[in-house]
């Protein structure tokens, strides 16, 4: 049985080739957000997985992203344990679009069980500044009105 030691969202995320140490760079549980739909320029999903020595070392894992009940995309994860029983995998993800405030779910699943999930939660903070020119005042030179 596969089993989950960590899953998470950040923007972005390394393996280290010597150690196999992994770092996670601003793990992300909220995001904030002026209009509606957002696109998240790049996240970054890092899950840690243990498996028994009766699984397969190569498995096929699905992950799926919901805003609220809209399913935002569902796809293959190839997980390749190496002959180990722990692997850690990071998978890259290049413009997401969040269509509304709300909560954005990252699930991993084996078949139709569930793994993991993460939750971030999507908020509108106000809206977006009108575009303004401020030019500097000028004075006129002495003795001339405007």
């Amino acid at each position: 049985m596969i089993q989950v030691k960590l899953f998470l969202c950040a923007d972005s995320a390394a393996i280290d080739v010597r150690t196999n140490a992994i770092s996670a760079f601003h793990i992300t549980e909220q995001l904030n957000a002026a209009s509606f739909p957002v696109a998240i320029p790049h996240v970054a999903l890092i899950a840690v997985l243990i498996r028994e020595e009766t699984d397969p070392s190569n498995i096929q894992l699905q992950l799926q992203i919901h805003s609220g009940n809209q399913q935002l995309f569902a796809g293959p994860v190839s997980i390749n344990f190496v002959q180990q029983l722990a692997t850690r995998t990071v998978v890259d993800m290049h413009g997401l679009v969040v269509p509304a405030p709300g909560t954005l779910r990252f699930l991993l699943m084996n078949g139709d069980e569930k793994l993991s999930s993460w939750t971030i939660l999507v908020s509108q903070v106000g809206q977006p500044a009108g575009v303004q020119m401020y030019l500097p005042m000028t004075q006129p030179p002495a003795g001339q009105a405007n």
